[in-house]
């Protein structure tokens, strides 16, 4: 039987912050087109943002509210998928430490916090090689949501940053598990003292985010962008996704060039899908594609929230 649909009430149609501008008090309108938003400099015109997705799936993943991309979902025990998401942190990041740092590029690792607590070497070799660390939550499966009780998600939040600083991690800013949020999540995270976060994917400069007890850098996101997105659920090929990334940098180059203003370019990458011995390749021909362009760089977390005008300027 399909389960019975309530009616809405007239209490739906009520929307007392309808009003020119924002209809809600997050944030304030932005001008992306026609305002400058980010200085990185005089001689860097495009910003390349390389999250690297630094996850741990549980074997028992509850799967609750939605299964992340990836996610075991085959009857318990799947250990070939859980086994391959292992070989990422095991095998494939190495491979991507290596083609960043023959490049002198630098990196954000999106990092699970039990990560860091199941895997120390390789938490050693983030801090070693420079990435600075946003906290992504406890793990894969630790989805931020409405479901949640409050005193739940703000537990959850503060182990992930505990488990960070017990490895000498101190996080510069936070992303949701899947990009997923509560309506508390900003306001809990900026109780946490978080200042910074990337899950709202609307947006290619930061923005100060309003939580209710404080402002939150909000940071661009790149789900859209990502090879979980583009190699893993659509099936598309390496060549598909190296074009996209090609086309997205030209682009913005582009459109720094024409305005005056710097752009910002965000790549979400897995090293289970990316680390592998067929794909790697791949990905140090997108390094040295975004490499040979003309005043671009790598840029982390502190740069991004230093280049922006909107914090800059309040």
């Amino acid at each position: 039987m399909s389960r019975q649909i309530t009616p809405t009430g007239p209490e739906h149609l009520q929307m007392p912050k309808l009003r020119a501008g924002m209809d809600h008090d997050f944030y304030a309108p932005r001008d992306t087109w026609s305002v400058p938003r980010l200085d990185f400099g005089p001689d860097v015109h495009l910003g390349i943002w390389l999250q690297i997705a630094v996850e741990w799936f549980p074997l028992d993943i509850s799967g609750q509210p939605f299964l992340p991309i990836g996610a075991p979902a085959r009857p318990w025990p799947d250990s070939e998928t859980y086994t391959q998401r292992d070989y990422g942190n095991r095998i494939g990041i190495y491979r991507m430490m290596d083609a960043l740092a023959a490049r002198g590029m630098t990196a954000s690792a999106f990092l699970n916090a039990r990560v860091a607590q199941r895997y120390p070497i390789l938490a050693r070799y983030i801090r070693e090689a420079g990435w600075d660390v946003v906290a992504a939550g406890l793990d894969a499966g630790a989805i931020h949501h409405e479901g949640l009780h409050e005193d739940t998600e703000r537990a959850m939040i503060a182990e992930a940053l505990s488990l960070l600083r017990a490895e000498r991690l101190e996080p510069a800013g936070w992303h949701s598990p899947s990009w997923s949020q509560s309506t508390r999540t900003p306001r809990l995270l900026r109780e946490a003292g978080i200042t910074a976060m990337a899950d709202w994917a609307n947006d290619e400069a930061p923005y100060a985010f309003q939580t209710g007890t404080g402002t939150i850098a909000s940071l661009p996101a790149a789900f859209e962008l990502s090879d979980r997105e583009i190699l893993f659920a659509r099936q598309a090929r390496l060549a598909d996704f190296e074009a996209n990334i090609t086309a997205a940098a030209r682009r913005l180059t582009r459109e720094a060039a024409d305005s005056g203003t710097p752009r910002l370019l965000c790549l979400n990458l897995s090293p289970w899908l990316m680390g592998q011995p067929f794909r790697i390749n791949g990905f140090e021909r997108i390094l040295d594609m975004l490499g040979g362009i003309d005043g671009a760089r790598t840029v982390q977390v502190a740069d991004i929230l230093a280049a922006s005008l909107d914090l800059r300027n309040g």
